[in-house]
């Protein structure tokens, strides 16, 4: 059985994905699975995945109908068999001890989590020389660290995760930032998560995807952070201003994005929803010393009015 199930959701990502299965197959730790989902692909996504699973029989291919990334990680995660899971897109990479750091994380911390830092800026491997260093975050501190937009990124890639986390658990289909939905629930199945600034994981920004090109799947996130917040009323009451923040910091994108692409007000009421939340969640949020700078920075334009608002968005985001 191997240690650890590297599970790629690929689609459409002929470009990119030769990288990313180099990577994985170079890994100094080689007691790995990787499961490649092509999720009904329309270029050479599956030929190209074919040819490497030629190469190495650890790459075990699948292909599914398209269903989206929660759908193919769900279909992955399904036919895994590792000790332990790690997600990898097909347009990413991992550095060449990229697991091998994670698993010291999960290893010498006894943590069933373990988290890593990422670069956007080189996808060469890079070598830690052993020097990576862990603090243990309880999972309140974790959930904190992630609503605030700080250390710990709301993605399930650049992590570690005990199987067992999963046992209950599954990425949430048909929406986008699925990401976001899931990454909470999944720290709070843990009692303490090993992070540390070691950089295990190249993310490439992608012009195309659903979040960085305007669509109104993109306002699945003010109900995913409304959500969070009624998570947190429960579960975590103590995190209810990072939760409120969040959610705050969602409603100022979406009000922005409107601006700028929402032409003939077919968005209205989206909009004037964003804006009565934010002119209820910005005073806290102000007040509030955990709260990064530049969420404060969206919160005083606000207070000069929802018109210089929507004007200054449109430089920002268009």
């Amino acid at each position: 059985m191997p240690v650890i199930s590297v599970i790629i959701p690929a689609y459409n990502v002929e470009t990119y994905l030769g990288k990313c299965l180099e990577s994985a197959v170079s890994q100094s730790f080689r007691d790995i699975e990787i499961i490649v989902v092509n999720d009904g692909s329309t270029d050479s996504t599956l030929e190209i995945a074919a040819r490497y699973s030629e190469l190495d029989s650890r790459i075990r291919l699948f292909s599914k109908p398209n269903g989206g990334p929660s759908d193919a990680r769900n279909f992955g995660i399904e036919k895994s068999q590792g000790e332990y899971l790690c997600f990898l897109d097909g347009d990413d990479c991992l550095y060449r001890d990229s697991l091998e750091i994670l698993l010291d994380g999960v290893r010498s911390t006894g943590c069933r989590l373990s988290v890593g830092s990422f670069s956007r800026k080189s996808e060469m491997s890079i070598s830690h020389g052993g020097g990576h260093r862990w603090h243990i975050a309880g999972k309140t501190q974790a959930i904190e660290e992630m609503l605030y937009q700080k250390s710990i990124v709301p993605a399930p890639w650049g992590k570690l995760y005990d199987r067992h986390i999963f046992d209950n658990m599954r990425f949430r289909k048909g929406i986008t930032y699925e990401d976001l939905d899931i990454i909470y629930r999944l720290i709070d199945e843990v009692d303490n998560v090993a992070v540390t600034d070691a950089q295990v994981y190249f993310y490439r920004p992608n012009d195309m995807s659903l979040t960085t090109v305007f669509s109104p799947k993109r306002f699945d996130v003010l109900d995913v952070t409304r959500r969070i917040e009624s998570y947190m009323a429960v579960h975590h009451p103590s995190l209810l201003p990072a939760a409120r923040d969040r959610r705050l910091s969602a409603n100022f994108n979406m009000l922005g994005l409107i601006a700028v692409h929402d032409i003939d007000g077919k968005y209205a009421a989206v909009a004037d929803s964003c804006w009565a939340l934010i002119k209820e969640y910005r005073k806290a949020s102000l007040t509030n010393p955990d709260v990064r700078f530049k969420n404060k920075l969206g919160i005083l334009v606000s207070y000069a009015g929802r018109s210089i608002f929507e004007l200054i968005s449109r430089f920002i985001y268009r």
